[in-house]
């Protein structure tokens, strides 16, 4: 993953959790929901939804609403990269 080729909209802030040994992970960069252009493309990836109880949010299923709008090119939107906070 780069964040100079996605415009992430939603992060894990890990900066208080415990270390886990098991991050490899060097940056501390946990991007959750991104979007990107790919060629003439539009792809959306969230890591939200493992969890069956995250589909009862109504946000979160707006969120795939407004996603799946977004990637058939019916609404607008930026891809333009952002910093990490």
């Amino acid at each position: 993953f780069s964040r100079e080729k996605a415009h992430v909209l939603l992060r894990l802030d890990v900066s208080k959790m415990p270390p886990n040994d098991e991050v490899h992970r060097t940056d501390g960069d946990f991007p959750l929901v991104w979007a990107k252009n790919y060629g003439k493309g539009r792809v959306f990836y969230s890591a939200l939804g493992h969890a069956a109880s995250t589909w009862d949010n109504r946000d979160v299923g707006q969120m795939y609403f407004e996603a799946i709008k977004w990637a058939l090119g019916l609404v607008p939107g930026t891809t333009a990269p952002l910093p990490k906070p």
